[in-house]
């Protein structure tokens, strides 16, 4: 005769096959998320620890740049006599011998007179002798300081129209009195060595940038962008936060939407930044193809596990059920019962064993959890979270009388800063174990702010709470007083609700109570001390 197959029994097997498959895929899909969140955690410090290297590189490059410009300006500054001063065709000769001058600032060398008239420029522009060039702002800047200076950008006459940046230094005669200003400007447009930069390429698609704390962008590889006012004031956050003195590289979205990693560096020269933004979308490329392997590698490793898991299924099948129902039902289980009990020590024996030690970190965690969300932490008292809710409860109730006490602890604000807040905690834990010895085990002791306790007493009418209240001032008057001199002192109202929907006044009337009664124990303590110091 052949043996019956439970049908049921292969179906427990499925299930379990399916339950188990699940669960390893999902980890597996975890640990690939948490490892793909890694690698893009350490590709991004890498990345952007070698692109702020790169913006130090730079930026130093650009300040030694500025630097030596700004001290050549103001070498051949100290050139000028003031006969090229008074001179102008002798101005024009002595700007036009200077090839070297020439080569650094390719938009023109000039030199204006103190009221910001214009003496001589190189190269030659005709009928622009005299020109007033002093309400530009580089000229009031350059006058007003009266050292060699570098301009904000600004619109070119001499070029018209290109957006330049101008370095001035003063022209002085023997005596120190300011006879002209000597300026050699730059074309923004241009490949000077602000120009280079534009040029200059993170990967592919990333790009350097210098901008101005006005906002201006001074340089940028869309040319038609230069001049413009770049990121508006809450648009780019990473700007915002240079302006506030953050260097550093951070993932960001500009003022056009573009998401980059994102790094901003402040230049000594002057008060500019130069900016670098790799495009996110380049910058995490190799986690994008990571993300396609490791799909592959999901779909494979899931096929394996389920050929694995249906072998291992079909040979542990009888264990396997009351396991499986020992789970179904572990919801309804408590304590011990919770644990699964088996004499095997094969690999269903440590599964077990592994459930068994999850569900008590489990239990743990969650008696842990329910009493630090009920519980605080300094007395081990209820919590003003517990004891509003337990109040809600209480006014919903039957359960009456219903008795009302508000502590506080007179001069813990004096104690904290006479002797220190160790102190302070001293006294508020005594305050604690003063009202849990003074109450009842089914009554609601709670500590509901810094120095201000409450309890709620279900089923305890006047005379009840009054004897509680006399252990109350016994216990208080145990209690050691504090090195130092701190004496613990309580300060206690309280009221009677005789319906529940009287329970929320209550506590307001109690509380009031306990504002009287600490008016009243510190009147008398003041008369207490006047009368010590008659006597």
């Amino acid at each position: 005769m052949e043996p019956v197959i439970s049908t049921s029994r292969h179906s427990i097997t499925f299930r379990m096959t399916v339950t188990i498959c699940a669960f390893l895929i999902l980890f597996q899909i975890i640990l690939a998320v948490l490892t793909l969140v890694y690698l893009k955690r350490e590709l991004k410090q890498v990345v952007s620890s070698q692109q702020f290297n790169l913006l130090t590189v730079v930026t130093q490059n650009i300040d030694q740049k500025l630097t030596s410009s700004l001290k050549h300006i103001a070498d051949v500054s100290r050139l000028v006599t003031p006969e090229m001063v008074h001179d102008d065709n002798a101005a024009q000769r002595f700007l036009d011998n200077l090839p070297g001058t020439h080569s650094l600032f390719d938009n023109g060398l000039f030199l204006f007179s103190p009221e910001g008239k214009l003496i001589a420029e190189s190269p030659y522009r005709p009928n622009r002798r005299g020109r007033d060039i002093s309400f530009r702002d580089y000229f009031k800047r350059a006058v007003t300081l009266g050292q060699p200076t570098i301009s904000e950008p600004y619109v070119s006459t001499h070029t018209p129209g290109a957006p330049s940046i101008i370095f001035t230094a003063p022209v002085r005669d023997k005596s120190g009195k300011l006879i002209a200003l000597l300026g050699g400007s730059l074309n923004l447009l241009q490949d000077n060595f602000l120009g280079e930069l534009s040029r200059t390429r993170i990967a592919a698609t990333g790009y350097l940038y210098i901008i101005t704390r006005n906002r201006i962008l001074i340089m940028h590889p869309d040319k038609s962008r230069i001049m413009q006012v770049s990121e508006p004031p809450g648009s780019n956050k990473l700007f915002d936060e240079a302006l506030n003195g953050f260097e550093g590289t951070e993932e960001n979205s500009n003022s056009r939407g573009l998401k980059s990693l994102a790094s901003l560096k402040h230049l000594n020269a002057i008060d500019w930044f130069v900016g670098a933004n790799y495009p996110l979308d380049e910058a995490y490329a190799p986690i994008w193809y990571m993300q396609k392997y490791f799909l592959l590698l999901i779909a494979v490793g899931s096929a394996f596990v389920i050929i694995v898991v249906r072998v291992m299924m079909e040979r542990f099948t009888s264990t396997l059920v009351r396991f499986a129902d020992h789970v179904k039902n572990i919801s309804a289980k408590h304590g011990e019962e919770r644990l699964f009990i088996t004499d095997s020590d094969d690999e269903i024996g440590i599964l077990a064993q592994t459930f068994n030690t999850m569900i008590q970190l489990e239990d743990q965690k969650s008696e842990e959890l329910v009493h630090a969300s009920t519980h605080d932490a300094l007395t081990g008292l209820y919590n003003r979270a517990y004891f509003d809710s337990e109040l809600e409860r209480l006014a919903r109730g039957r359960q009456l009388p219903i008795s009302v006490v508000v502590a506080d602890i007179d001069g813990l604000k004096r104690c904290n800063d006479s002797i220190g807040h160790a102190a302070g905690d001293t006294l508020i834990r005594a305050t604690a174990q003063v009202l849990l010895e003074s109450f009842r085990t089914e009554d609601i002791v709670a500590r509901i702010g810094g120095d201000e306790f409450a309890v709620l007493l279900p089923g305890v009418d006047m005379a009840q709470m009054q004897m509680a209240l006399e252990r109350v001032r016994s216990a208080e008057a145990k209690v050691v007083p504090i090195d130092g001199g701190c004496q613990l002192s309580i300060s206690l109202g309280y009221t009677t609700s005789k319906t529940p929907d009287g329970l929320q006044e209550a506590f307001k009337q109690a509380d009031r109570k306990m504002y009287h009664d600490k008016a009243q124990r510190k009147q008398s303590k003041a008369f207490g001390a006047r009368k010590h110091a008659v006597v």
